[in-house]
């Protein structure tokens, strides 16, 4: 998660340190070795900028994932990497998941939550009671060619709350989306061993319409 082949702007880059200087969670850490450089490496980012000190000699490791210990944030949670294991400590505040709702044919919701689980999934069990319609798709690729699908939306509400605090909405977060099928490979890969997309989501805003979030995907979204 803190490997510096990540992309910063503006950064330093030389045969024993490397800086990177961006807003960045906290970590100090020691890498048995580096990403494919089997000289160990030392972390460190205390809020702003990522230091890599490369340490003079070589491990015997060079790959993408050596041993590491250490401590680092991420996802509201302190993690702490020991050799090929990591821990996790999960703190009051991390978000965690409530529940998944999708919108009914009759414009009320079908809640999914930890204590009543349910398979979305089985289209036949669901086909007469979620909301759905089938829209025409028109993606572009680069040469041109123009991919026309169908393409099936239905909409979806998620909602995570603080671990702690799942008893109040105040620390509530909610997305609520698209949810999209199409009816043959879409993107760049089309065709290839890869594949191209099948599926997707699309952030659905207030006051906007399933069609309306669909055909602003459709100007948008770019499927590499």
């Amino acid at each position: 998660m803190h490997k510096k082949e990540k992309c910063y702007q503006k950064s330093y880059r030389g045969k024993y340190v490397d800086f990177y200087p961006k807003v960045s969670n906290f970590a100090l850490q020691y890498d048995l070795a580096g990403y494919f450089d089997p000289r160990p490496q030392i972390h460190i980012c205390l809020g702003w900028g990522n230091l890599f000190i490369n340490l003079p000699f070589k491990s015997k490791y060079n790959e993408c994932e050596p041993p590491r210990y250490g401590v680092y944030y991420h996802e509201r949670c302190f993690w702490f990497p020991h050799g090929r294991k990591i821990y996790c400590l999960h703190l009051p505040f991390e978000y965690d998941w409530v529940r998944t709702s999708y919108l009914r044919s009759d414009n009320t919701w079908e809640n999914e939550t930890k204590s009543n689980s349910k398979n979305f999934w089985k289209d036949e069990e669901w086909k007469d009671i979620l909301w759905k319609e089938v829209y025409p798709y028109t993606y572009t690729l680069k040469n041109g060619t123009s991919q026309n699908r169908q393409a099936t939306v239905k909409v979806v509400e998620r909602e995570w709350r603080w671990r702690s605090f799942k008893w109040t909405k105040i620390t509530a977060m909610k997305r609520r989306v698209i949810d999209i099928e199409f009816d043959d490979e879409v993107g760049e890969r089309s065709g290839s061993y890869k594949g191209g997309c099948m599926g997707c989501s699309y952030d659905l805003l207030p006051n906007e319409t399933p069609l309306d979030a669909l055909r602003r995907m459709e100007s948008e979204r770019v499927f590499k």
